[in-house]
C-alpha cells in the first residue's frame, strides 16, 4: 500500500510540473514455479503508476520470452502497462535465433523492427538491438547515425537503449562492445542517457566521453536488470558510481531540458539518484 501511494504521488508531482514520468528495468518475468501474481516481476509492476511511461531494456520472460512465456509471466505483470511501453530486445527474446514473438508482443508502438526513434514527451527516445551482429549491426549503425544527423539542432533530450551494457563491473562486462560505435555516436551527438539490463543487479557510471573515459561533459549509462528475474550476476570489478543487488526500478524524470533519476527498490528505499541538465537542452 505505502509503495502504490508514493508511486501515484509522484506521478501526480510529474504531471504538475509538465515532465514525463518514467519507469526503466529489464530482465523481468521468471516465474517458473510459482504464480505469475507472487512474482518478483509482480512486486516490481506494483511500483508503476497506472499512466507512466515504461521503458523495458530486454529479456522481458524467462528462459525464454515466446508468446505463450510472454502471456503466462508477463502479461499478468507489467502486461497492463503496453499501451505505453517501450521495449527493446535482449539474448532472451530471440526465440530461435529470432525476435518475431518480442515484436509480435511489443511492436504495435513502435515500427516493427527492433530499433526505432519516438519522441515521448520533449525527449528523443533511441531503441536499439543489441543481440545483432554484421550486417545487420551495420545497417542499425547507419540508421542511427542517419537519425541524429535528422535531429540535429533541434535541442531535445535524447535518451537511448538497449540490452547488453558497453560498460559494467559484472559476468557479462564484455557482451556490450559491439555497441561502442552506437555509444561513441550518441556521446557525439549530446545524448544524456543510455539505459541497459542484461546484468541482473543495478549500477550507475560518472558521466564518460565517447572513447568510454571518464568525463564531466560526458554521456551517463545505467543499468537496471532488476525488474524480476534472479539476482544471480555479481559485480567483480570496480569502477560504478552506486552497485545495488536487489529488484526494483529506475525512475526517470524527464524534463524538458534536464532529467532525474533514481533507483527505488521494491522495499521502498532510494539507493541512488542524481541530476542533471540536457546537454542539447535548449528552447526551441
Amino acid at each position: 500500500m505505502r509503495i502504490v501511494l508514493l508511486a501515484v504521488l509522484l506521478c501526480v508531482v510529474s504531471a504538475a510540473r509538465g515532465g514525463v514520468l518514467a519507469y526503466a528495468a529489464g530482465d523481468i518475468g521468471e516465474c517458473e514455479g510459482k504464480p505469475a501474481q507472487k512474482s518478483d516481476a509482480a512486486r516490481t509492476a506494483r511500483m508503476i503508476p497506472s499512466d507512466a511511461v515504461v521503458f523495458v531494456v530486454g529479456d522481458t520472460a524467462y528462459p525464454r520470452a515466446d508468446l505463450a512465456t510472454l502471456n503466462a509471466c508477463y502479461t499478468p505483470t507489467w502486461g497492463p502497462f503496453l499501451p505505453h511501453t517501450y521495449a527493446v530486445p535482449g539474448n532472451h527474446d530471440y526465440v530461435e535465433g529470432s525476435p518475431e514473438d518480442f515484436l509480435k508482443y511489443f511492436g504495435e508502438r513502435t515500427p516493427h523492427r527492433t530499433w526505432f526513434r519516438v519522441l515521448v514527451g520533449d525527449w528523443w527516445v533511441i531503441g536499439l538491438d543489441s543481440n545483432i551482429t554484421a550486417p545487420l549491426l551495420d545497417e542499425q549503425q547507419a540508421w542511427l547515425e542517419q537519425q541524429l544527423k535528422e535531429i540535429e539542432g533541434d535541442g531535445r533530450c535524447i535518451v537511448s537503449m538497449w540490452h547488453h551494457p558497453v560498460f559494467s563491473t559484472g559476468l557479462h562486462r564484455k557482451d556490450g562492445k559491439r555497441m561502442l560505435p552506437a555509444w561513441a555516436a550518441l556521446e557525439r551527438a549530446g545524448a544524456d542517457l543510455v539505459l541497459n539490463g542484461h546484468e541482473h543487479f543495478y549500477e550507475s557510471f560518472e558521466r564518460k566521453d565517447a572513447l568510454g573515459k571518464r568525463d564531466r561533459a560526458g554521456m551517463r549509462e545505467i543499468i537496471a536488470g532488476t525488474g524480476g528475474a534472479g539476482l544471480y550476476d555479481l559485480s567483480v570489478v570496480r569502477g560504478a558510481k552506486t552497485y545495488v543487488r536487489k529488484h526494483g526500478l529506475l525512475e526517470l524524470h524527464l524534463d524538458k531540458d534536464r532529467y532525474e533519476y533514481a533507483f527505488r527498490t521494491v522495499g521502498g528505499r532510494t539507493l541512488d539518484s542524481g541530476a542533471a541538465q540536457c546537454r542539447r537542452g535548449s528552447p526551441f
